[in-house]
């Protein structure tokens, strides 16, 4: 019995070791989802300020929701969050996507 708890030990680390690299990579790949990269000022939020670019709120655009692309970061308009996405298609960057609660809309770099 004693030689069988002793190789109890190592597996049991190497299962905690295994669920704690899991867990580093979860926190590690979530951990931008809650960066705030933009501003979004207007009595409309009419414009967003992201990484040093102006843009511009655009009711009509060549994309949709279809279009939306990877995942940049929040942008904060008080204690309001928007989660900013690139546009699939848009090789230029001209535009940004713009997701909040249950509507999205686009902006264009001015």
């Amino acid at each position: 019995m004693e030689g069988t708890s002793k190789k109890r030990y190592p597996a049991l680390a190497l299962a905690i070791l295994a669920a704690l690299v899991v867990l580093g990579g979860l926190f590690w790949a979530l951990g931008g989802r809650n960066r705030v990269v933009g501003r979004i000022t207007g009595p409309e939020w009419d414009y967003l300020e992201l990484d040093g670019a102006a843009y511009a709120r655009r009711d009509s655009t060549p994309y949709g929701i279809q279009d939306k692309g990877k995942f940049l970061g929040l942008a904060a308009a008080g204690e309001e969050r928007f989660r900013l996405y690139a546009v699939k298609g848009d090789e230029e960057g001209r535009y940004v996507y713009c997701f909040w609660d249950w509507e999205g809309f686009f902006y264009e770099k001015e």
